[in-house]
């Protein structure tokens, strides 16, 4: 990668935008495309995206939206260009796709198990067959912070505490699995640490100031919190994992009032 002066990244997600941020520190020409409207959108709120989405520019990075791949261009078993969706003609001698994974089911398939964009498992994380058990990105399971719908994370998180809970099943102590999903992305100067699952957010509360960098934003269903993105404020992170792992009780209106700080809070609230 040293020796790459334009570089293309397809893919404005955590694995594109955190090679983006270290290619363009490292001196490259930076296009990133993005079929979606924002940063990260399948990720964050809106407001996390336009903070990371200032950040990189501020870095060089040029960020291309509604944007996809048309054709490679190379010589010599070296690409040279991209030619974008919208018929544009981007200099490269380095592409990196971060557009994330598909699970590999074949050897499930072949096994006759339950497969659904990713291996079926019940809460105990076992699949059709009860003598096979199935954890980590491959695994669909019951989510309960999702409405015990079928999920399928990409987390280091999710296959660590999957993998423990199946190892006490083993020993004789089953439990459903219920873990917070948390997860995090570093991409330059700034840290995102993320605790729980925003899908389906509808309401947003802002703690900090994105114009420093250092920015939390509380996404509600309804009047539910259902996660918390933290910018640079790791102890926002810790809070949050502690608020989000109880019955959730704290509102948008309190957590817009003046004043307002989840360690505070939470330490009140404490059961």
């Amino acid at each position: 990668m040293k020796a790459a002066k334009h570089v293309v990244v397809i893919g404005a997600g955590f694995i594109g935008l955190e090679f983006a941020a270290v290619a363009a520190a490292g001196g490259a020409a930076v296009e990133v495309l993005e079929l979606g409207d924002r940063p990260m959108a399948r990720a964050v709120s809106p407001q996390m995206s336009d903070l990371f989405r200032t950040a990189h520019e501020s870095w060089g990075v040029h960020l291309n939206f509604r944007c996809g791949v048309a054709a490679l261009e190379g010589e010599g078993g070296q690409v040279t260009a991209v030619t974008t969706s919208d018929d544009r003609r981007l200099m490269a001698d380095l592409v990196v796709y971060g557009i994330g994974v598909v699970p590999n089911v074949q050897l499930a398939l072949e096994a006759g198990l339950d497969v659904d964009n990713g291996i079926k498992v019940n809460s105990a994380l076992l699949t059709a067959d009860p003598a096979i058990s199935a954890l980590g990105d491959v695994a669909a399971f019951p989510c309960v912070q999702n409405g015990e719908r079928y999920t399928r994370l990409e987390s280091v998180q999710n296959a660590v505490d999957q993998g423990k809970l199946i190892a006490s099943r083993l020993m004789g102590r089953p439990a459903p699995y219920a873990a917070l999903p948390w997860f995090w992305t570093d991409q330059g100067m700034l840290k995102l640490q993320i605790a729980g699952l925003s899908i389906g957010a509808d309401n947003y509360v802002v703690l900090g100031d994105a114009g420093a960098q250092q920015m939390s934003v509380l996404c509600f269903r309804g009047e539910e919190l259902i996660a918390v993105e933290s910018c640079n404020r790791p102890g926002d992170h810790i809070f949050a994992r502690k608020i989000l792992s109880r019955p959730p009780v704290l509102t948008p209106v309190v957590a817009a009032a003046q004043g307002f700080d989840l360690k505070t809070w939470e330490a009140e609230n404490r059961l």
